[in-house]
């Protein structure tokens, strides 16, 4: 149930004492001829969900359109966005986050209300929603293909949360959907499958995805002795660390184990899965259980490293296929849909069944030992309804 209590009255502004007097002069001048965009992403914190809502900020900046519209975010904590105050108004729910409820209220009652006697053009949610609102147009950004996947007992035993939203995201996806202009998701697969599922019209759906070009440092960085399989994540159970555990155990018992390693940025305190992995694995000596490290690692990791395994069951995108890429990082990569378009065109990949740990240490057995087993991918694009910027997607709707 909602405690009252938590639910504040009013959203708190990012406002100082240095910026109150500009934004003040906003209110009485400009936005007296902007146009109103409201975008809204109160359940993005962290990860690369809150990396594409900062993408939307940044593109929106050097685009120029913060200049032609009146941006209002609504965010969890300020403070993550607060080298983008001079740009936008910025309104801060950080109880949002507290329970599945309290983000419904906000979505479907508050959210309502907020936009009822405002003159708002354009409403854009940038995580897995279409909340009530008033406004001209509405655009939904879809992350999570939740409403695809398959619960089990693994799902149940670690992320309760997973299981059960496993089953009603469908109904919540395709609640409202309709209201909206277009939604927008990231890869052709989840425009199909959203399409069946929610029964919505597929030239309304967006294709966009992510630019996930990096700058790479062009200092030269030595390859790790011995050869190095890596896999970066959060701890997540779809994630799928023990495919990679469980094949390297299989792997030991035919070969010197000194041969290779395996690193792996966990450590057993994330939650009750991390816990489980690092003490059911944590006596193989050549698994490196590291613990999340900073971006700028991953990236040195990306280059010292021999080899990218992503074993994920659940993704919108996989975002370390793309970053290993712009290393020229041989990988081995779930034989999922998500992946096949993650990986594009790329001549340095090849795929295994991720429930098959035999595989997947009989693949990492031959790249040990330089066998051809890496070849070229070649995934086409089939979305006939693509974009490659918010700036198009907003023309869209003018």
């Amino acid at each position: 149930m909602i405690n009252p209590k938590d639910i504040p009255k009013e959203p708190i502004q990012l406002m100082d004492n240095r910026h109150e007097k500009s934004c003040l002069l906003i209110r009485k001048g400009d936005l007296m001829t902007k146009k109103t965009v409201v975008v809204s992403g109160i359940n993005l914190f962290q990860g690369g969900t809150l990396r594409v809502y900062y993408n939307f900020c940044d593109e929106i900046i050097q685009s120029g359109l913060h200049k032609q519209y009146h941006f209002i975010l609504f965010v969890h904590k300020k403070e993550l966005f607060e080298k983008y105050n001079d740009y936008f108004e910025i309104l801060e729910l950080p109880k949002s986050r507290k329970s599945w409820f309290i983000r419904m209220y906000y979505e479907y009652i508050y959210f309502k209300k907020y936009s009822k006697d405002k003159d708002i053009y354009l409403w854009i949610s940038i995580h897995d929603s279409s909340p009530r609102v008033h406004a001209k147009h509405q655009i939904s950004y879809f992350h999570n293909p939740t409403f695809s996947y398959k619960a089990g007992y693994r799902d149940f035993k670690y992320n309760k949360k997973v299981f059960i939203f496993s089953f009603v995201y469908k109904y919540v996806y395709k609640w409202n959907v309709k209201a909206n202009d277009f939604v927008i998701v990231q890869q052709d697969w989840i425009a199909r499958s959203m399409s069946k599922l929610l029964d919505f019209d597929l030239n309304k759906i967006i294709v966009m995805r992510a630019d996930h070009k990096i700058e790479k440092k062009k200092d030269k960085v030595e390859k790790l002795s011995p050869y190095t399989f890596f896999f970066p994540s959060v701890s997540r159970h779809f994630k799928n660390f023990e495919i990679i555990c469980e094949a390297t155990k299989i792997l030991n018992e035919k070969i010197d184990p000194s041969c290779f390693q395996v690193i792996l940025t966990i450590d057993g305190t994330e939650d009750k899965y991390a816990k489980d992995i690092v003490s059911t694995y944590g006596n193989i000596q050549n698994i490196d259980f590291c613990g999340l490290l900073p971006l700028d690692e991953v990236y040195k990791y990306y280059q010292k490293s021999s080899c990218l395994i992503f074993p994920s069951k659940l993704e919108t995108w996989g975002l370390p296929i793309s970053e290993a890429k712009e290393f020229d990082l041989p990988m081995i990569v779930a034989n999922l849909e998500y992946a096949h378009e993650t990986v594009g065109v790329y001549d340095k990949v090849c795929f295994f069944d991720p429930d098959n740990a035999n595989e997947l240490a009989s693949l990492m057995k031959k790249a040990l030992d330089k066998e051809p087993i890496f070849k070229k991918a070649n995934y086409v694009n089939t979305s006939q309804n693509c974009c490659h910027t918010w700036k198009e997607i907003i023309e869209k709707i003018d």
